[in-house]
């Protein structure tokens, strides 16, 4: 091994043909690469080059790696998991810790207008958008082949999400998971916004925008989400550190009004998911229908849109009831959902 100080702030050193840098100011990582911040002067960057020879050989040219990560692996496929109604990726945290300790790459996300993420145009959302942001997040980062699990809501948008890539990104998607959602019909957002007074329109506007979710305090933010909420104290309270976070420049709030009543009125009342649902019946991947139990769960197995239809009209889909487990089966059954979720995974990895 040989060691270069480059000056006061930097320390290089070359081993075993690579080169390392420790440096006191900090290391910022950034995408597929460990970019060095250092208060180096101009008169260190011969020694730097004379390191670089000795890890590198003189003249000699270097190619990155693609450098493996939490949310990508060369293994297996990244889990990508989304949300439901009035939620956001810090549901998931617990599964892709779980999912992170055994090997397998995960990345939680967050639906527009939920969790950290902006709105964008109202008029734009529904779940067509919905399921384009979450393509375009794929191919940004890029991932070459996923498995997909909705919660709820997120499970209807994963349908849309599913039924796109397999003609638009063929290969991608390795598996679909929906958890605890059907494709009935469900009521619109009441009353109506042209039902509302002006002034209720108008808090929902702002919810609409960034800055209607920054808090000057906790007690602001309580007071602006309770009327949204039939003024359930003890709802609105548990949220409190968790889904309204405590931030450095104020309170923010991953709740959205805003956004769950778009969802409601685009999407948990939408036709278009059972259409997007009767186009998967030739899917090329495997698709899991995961159900809480009774007591807990929102879906119907029987009637028009139940979880017995949908198997029909996909044969493909598989059913399977979580027994004890509430609507959110990664939260309330998390050892069974996990245990569920790696062997879709490893079957996923295994087919390819």
């Amino acid at each position: 091994m040989k060691s270069c100080l480059n000056g006061p702030h930097e320390l290089v050193i070359a081993t075993m043909g690579h080169l390392r840098a420790f440096t006191r100011v900090g290391i910022a990582a950034v995408s597929g690469a460990v970019a060095l911040q250092h208060l180096s002067t101009p008169a260190v960057a011969p020694a730097r080059a004379h390191c670089r020879a000795l890890a590198t050989g003189a003249g000699a040219t270097t190619a990155n790696v693609r450098l493996a990560s939490t949310i990508k692996t060369p293994h297996f496929p990244t889990t990508v998991l989304v949300h439901g109604l009035d939620s956001s990726k810090e549901t998931w945290s617990g599964i892709v810790s779980d999912l992170t300790r055994l090997g397998f790459p995960a990345i939680a996300l967050d639906l527009r207008g939920h969790g950290e993420s902006p709105m964008g145009d109202p008029q734009d959302f529904g779940p067509e958008t919905l399921a384009r942001d979450i393509m375009a997040s794929v191919s940004e980062i890029p991932l070459a082949q996923i498995v997909l699990v909705g919660h709820s809501m997120g499970g209807k948008v994963a349908i849309h999400v599913a039924e796109r890539m397999k003609s638009e990104m063929p290969g991608v998607l390795q598996a679909l998971v929906i958890e605890d959602m059907d494709v009935k019909l469900r009521p619109k957002a009441h009353p109506a916004d042209e039902e509302m007074p002006a002034e209720r329109v108008q808090q929902l506007r702002e919810f609409a925008h960034e800055k209607g979710r920054w808090f000057s305090s906790w007690d602001a933010a309580r007071l602006a989400l309770l009327p949204w909420y039939e003024n359930d104290v003890r709802r609105v309270e548990s949220w409190k550190h968790t889904r309204v976070r405590q931030t450095s420049t104020g309170w923010w709030s991953d709740i959205n009004p805003a956004a769950q009543r778009l969802a409601r009125d685009t999407i948990l009342s939408s036709s278009t998911t059972a259409l997007a649902w009767d186009a998967l019946k030739d899917a090329p991947f495997p698709i899991h229908l995961w159900v809480a139990d009774a007591s807990g769960s929102v879906c119907s197995w029987e009637g028009e849109g139940g979880i017995n239809g949908m198997t029909t009209r996909v044969p493909l889909a598989q059913a399977r009831l979580f027994r004890d487990a509430g609507h959110s089966i990664h939260n309330t059954a998390r050892k069974e959902f996990l245990e569920a979720l790696v062997d879709v995974i490893r079957s996923a990895a295994a087919s390819k």
